[in-house]
């Protein structure tokens, strides 16, 4: 079964020893003294437990308000396929946050302008799409981490008061740095690129089966001694976690099974398409019966 417990468990990736001199505060002036006392949730990767999370690709916050509302694991706020842009993910990132629900974002490429105004925004760690290269990998990961482990620049100026800034040098205060292998190429340096430390491996099996040249179905109905398994175990013995999108609760399942341990279990035009879609069935077998009596 899937697990609704991310932010229960301690990050034992993160539990590094760090320069006290490096582990500070950094205060902008201005800034207030006092906070809500609400803080940023982890997603918690390398717990051994499997996350279901909701994807997101409505602009709204109310949608984010609505499904995390339901206790999904993680909530991911889709910036490359999606709706919402850059300048407008601070209210998604904290709606979800609101309910102590960690908020992924997926970024519309490698551009470090944008990865730094997501993680500022308060994003508990994000999605890049596309990575094909140890090289692109290791770029990623610096821009996610403050000096001396990586590359990020400070300046959380867009956060809400409502929550403290993080901490530059502390492990704990790092957002995740999550990693999609959907091409060929990605596939084929995958070993290398578990090699430079991700978070997680998210694999898109859309652009994956298409360019393998095989049918999405061909592609997630191997089973255990196909491509999807593969990865899963392979993330494994490099010590970092697979995920993968599915959508829907049955592939999540089947995705579990061969040892993805984060993935969507529902999408929000999803959810919106099957209700909607139910309804308009039911009343039209209301219809029916009518007619027929």
């Amino acid at each position: 079964m899937l697990s609704t417990n991310s932010v229960l468990h301690t990050n034992t990736r993160h539990q590094t020893t760090v320069d006290p001199k490096e582990n500070q505060h950094m205060k902008i002036y201005g800034d207030s003294e006092r906070d809500s006392g609400l803080r940023t949730p982890p997603l918690i990767l390398d717990d051994g437990e499997t996350h279901p999370g909701a994807w997101i690709s409505f602009r709204d916050p109310a949608v984010v308000d609505t499904l995390a509302a339901e206790g999904f694991d993680w909530i991911c706020i889709d910036g490359q396929h999606g709706g919402p842009e850059t300048h407008k993910m601070q209210p998604l990132i904290e709606a979800a946050h609101l309910f102590s629900v960690p908020s992924i974002v997926r970024v519309p490429g490698h551009d470090m302008g944008t990865i730094g105004r997501i993680l500022d925004a308060g994003a508990s760690g994000i999605i890049f799409p596309t990575v094909e290269t140890a090289a692109a990998a290791a770029s990623l990961i610096s821009a996610c981490r403050f000096p001396s482990r990586g590359n990020r620049s400070y300046g959380p100026t867009r956060r809400s008061p409502r929550y403290p800034k993080p901490v530059p040098g502390n492990p704990h205060d790092d957002a995740l740095c999550i990693l999609m292998i959907e091409t060929a190429a990605g596939l084929a340096n995958l070993d290398e690129i578990l090699a430079t430390g991700p978070d997680g491996i998210f694999v898109g099996p859309y652009d994956l089966s298409l360019s393998l040249g095989m049918t999405l179905e061909e592609l997630t109905g191997e089973g255990p001694d196909g491509i999807l398994a593969d990865i899963a175990r392979r993330c494994a013995a490099a010590g970092i976690t697979p995920g993968i999108y599915t959508g829907e609760p049955a592939l999540s399942e089947k995705m579990a099974a061969l040892g993805f341990r984060f993935m969507p279990a529902a999408s929000d035009t999803g959810l919106l398409a099957v209700a909607a879609r139910n309804a308009v069935s039911a009343v039209r077998r209301l219809t029916a019966a009518k007619a027929m009596s």
